[in-house]
């Protein structure tokens, strides 16, 4: 069977279309504070390929530190890895995460692959030097 080329003109178009509005509707979705970050963010990034992470950006722009906020921010750069090359070098958690979560996350990691129980919320504040009820899971 022989595809006509002309027919691929519509379909990518159509996928163009489709790309921006989803784009345009993920843009909308930030709010002005949250966009006042991801500028921030993505300033700083292009400064020496700095690896600023949202909390920091965050502190930076005067956000007040809110999980939900930080949480819409990093799907929006989970979404958009387009933004800047240190998010497709370094991944999006790496952005995301703070200090704290992240040993947390390689404490939970490294006793999965060392075959041992989840430590218990006691034994990861311990490691990270944070108090236990600061430890979520």
């Amino acid at each position: 069977m022989k595809t006509k080329a002309w027919l691929l003109l519509p379909v990518i178009a159509l996928l163009l279309c489709v790309n921006g509005v989803s784009a345009a509707n993920d843009q909308a979705q930030l709010t002005a504070q949250e966009q006042r970050v991801i500028d921030y963010l993505v300033k700083e990034w292009g400064e020496d390929y700095s690896v600023t992470s949202v909390d920091i950006a965050m502190n930076a722009v005067k956000v007040a530190p809110s999980e939900e906020t930080r949480f819409r921010i990093g799907n929006y750069i989970k979404a958009h890895p387009e933004l800047h090359e240190v998010i497709r070098r370094w991944g999006w958690v790496t952005l995301v995460l703070t200090p704290n979560e992240k040993l947390i996350a390689r404490a939970l990691v490294n006793a999965e692959r060392d075959s041992k129980p989840m430590p218990p919320g006691s034994e990861l504040a311990k490691a990270v030097g944070i108090k236990e009820p600061d430890v979520k899971r």
